[in-house]
């Protein structure tokens, strides 16, 4: 957990601390802008680690454990071994995405979510005097670097495109000789350890590269951290 994380999430100022249950939910009153600024902030810093979190998850349920549990007499193991390689790979685009947000906040630039961009604002006159442009930059970097793999990902190291290519034909064989009563097309015990290698590299490379973004991440915060206090001192002298 970064610093920022306790900073804003258990910010002794915050609001959310006097939230009221309404309902099926609660409710956060905010008695000044010096509130409402914690909570955006909060939030958005809230749905970023989530991402990140949820990435985190995807890549864990590389495994052949849970690859029995979805798989079913309807559903070949080729096709959800590819669904859950790919599903890590997507989750990293929205942590990007949030991360704009939450310089959005930060700074208090008030563009709406569904406007912001990378361009808009990397360049922006605040995010480049408070230096959060250049961590931005080297963030997007290394998300971009992570999304590349999609179109090489079931190739790599000790898997050529030739080899999965055979790997895929012999599950989708295997599942349908079974589905249609007949034996399987290779003893089950060294299909699975193949399967099992193949999910463990993918699930060792794609670590790599989100430990990689995380560090960016990281390096994001600690800029933004004292930004994060200087606003709050902003809001206070109002």
């Amino acid at each position: 957990m970064h610093p920022i994380e306790k900073e804003i999430l258990l910010d002794e100022e915050s609001p959310v601390f006097k939230a009221e249950a309404k309902g099926n939910g609660v409710e956060v009153h905010t008695a000044n802008d010096l509130e409402f600024y914690i909570v955006r902030c909060g939030k958005a810093l809230s749905q970023l680690s989530g991402s990140m979190d949820k990435a985190r998850l995807s890549l864990e349920l590389l495994n052949t454990k849970y690859l029995d549990s979805i798989s079913t007499e309807d559903r070949s193991r080729s096709a959800l071994i590819e669904m859950m390689v790919e599903n890590g790979i997507i989750r990293v685009q929205s942590i990007y995405d949030r991360a704009l947000i939450l310089t959005n906040n930060i700074l208090d630039l008030g563009i709406d979510n569904q406007y912001i961009h990378h361009p808009l604002i990397v360049t922006n006159e605040n995010v480049v005097r408070y230096g959060l442009d250049k961590p931005l930059k080297a963030f997007s970097k290394a998300c971009s670097e992570f999304k590349t793999i999609r179109n090489r990902v079931i190739h790599h190291d000790r898997f050529t495109e030739e080899q999965f290519d055979q790997l895929s034909l012999i599950i989708s064989a295997d599942h349908l000789a079974k589905t249609v009563g007949r034996k399987g097309v290779v003893n089950e015990d060294v299909l699975r350890a193949v399967i099992k290698n193949y999910l463990s590299s993918k699930q060792e490379e794609l670590t790599s590269y989100l430990d990689g973004i995380e560090t960016r991440l990281h390096e994001l915060y600690d800029v933004m951290l004292p930004v994060y206090t200087h606003y709050k001192e902003k809001f206070r002298r109002k």
